[in-house]
């Protein structure tokens, strides 16, 4: 007869690898540290100029959109014998003006996209950083950002000034051409002949989101990071994949790269984590451990309270324990 065993063979345990040498990673930081902390501060504010350019070429667009007629109205002119600039949809002035400030645009999408591939060194550095000082999670994570960010960040760029290079093609036709069929065709340009190039920029934001979330809790974790900032840093992994907060989104992220940069230049409030020049994991303390300690430092008192309460405590633990008195009324009432 076979019999099944119910024990479960056990898998061998992985060996945690050490850390590496501890000054070894602060000499190879301190050398890079300052052009990364900068590369980190043009990365933060690349993408908030072209919040602020896109801002300006979508200025004066509802007073377009407030001449645009109706197709009663523009036939009773056209009954009328009063002339007029004829039918005009709402798509056709939106991408017409959009065609007028197609320079904008393009520049704004590559800021934007300049700034992602910017971020790469940035993102990559801090999962560097944290891999040396633990290095027990994968290393592919080390190339996530250069994957992520030259792949999200070149198709936006192409998309968006392909999309702008379209729109002043529609603003270039005749009056009489500009007409919504014409204008859905600018609009969905980039959409039907840049498909390969949409599916890379899919593939690409998920990398980057890897990268973004990778970056912010490994160096929280080992303390190169605040836990603030590595939290936003989570957040911004997110909102890579679903842009929730859209505009709002881009000054959450420029926000993140200026605070990582002004933490490598230690000009944030409470300066550089000490993880940074110690080369080593010193973790955030937890919420009962910072608990414990405020326990602790209340209990050490000061002056000679503090010492008498010591001497107090060492006479109680030294004292024998009093036997409990409740068995002995127990038996009373049992006989």
């Amino acid at each position: 007869e076979v019999r099944m065993s119910t024990e479960r063979k056990q898998r061998p345990v992985k060996p945690i690898p050490d850390p590496k040498d501890s000054a070894e990673t602060v000499e190879l930081e301190r050398r890079w540290r300052p052009a990364i902390a900068v590369l980190a501060l043009v990365a933060g504010i690349l993408p908030v100029i072209g919040l602020v350019l896109q801002t300006i070429a979508s200025r004066g667009i509802q007073d377009d959109i407030g001449r645009v007629v109706s197709v009663a109205e523009a036939l009773s002119t056209f009954g009328a014998n009063q002339g007029g600039e004829g039918i005009a949809g709402r798509q056709a002035e939106i991408v017409s003006h959009y065609g007028d400030q197609w320079i904008t645009v393009s520049v704004a999408a590559i800021c934007t996209g300049l700034g992602t591939i910017l971020a790469i060194p940035v993102l990559y550095v801090l999962i560097r950083g944290a891999w040396r000082r633990r290095p027990s999670f994968p290393k592919w994570f080390l190339w996530t950002p250069a994957i992520g960010g030259l792949m999200f960040g070149i198709a936006t760029m192409v998309a968006l000034v392909y999309q702008a290079v379209q729109y002043h093609d529609f603003a270039q036709l005749a009056p009489a051409e500009q007409v919504n069929a014409a204008a859905n065709d600018a609009l969905n340009a980039a959409q039907d002949n840049l498909a390969f190039m949409q599916f890379v920029g899919g593939i690409g934001s998920l990398f980057t989101a890897v990268a973004f979330g990778a970056a912010s809790l490994a160096a929280m974790n080992v303390g190169l990071l605040t836990k603030v900032i590595g939290a936003i840093g989570v957040m911004i992994a997110f909102l890579v994949v679903i842009p929730l907060l859209g505009q709002q989104g881009s000054v959450l992220r420029a926000f993140w790269f200026v605070a990582v940069g002004m933490t490598l230049l230690a000009k944030w409030p409470g300066g550089r984590p000490p993880a940074w020049d110690s080369g080593e994991a010193m973790p955030w303390p937890t919420r009962a451990q910072m608990l414990e300690e405020a326990e602790r430092a209340k209990g050490g008192g000061s002056g000679g309270r503090g010492g008498r309460s010591g001497g107090d405590a060492a006479a109680k633990d030294a004292a024998p324990a009093p036997k409990p008195k409740a068995s002995s009324n127990r038996r009373k009432r049992r006989k």
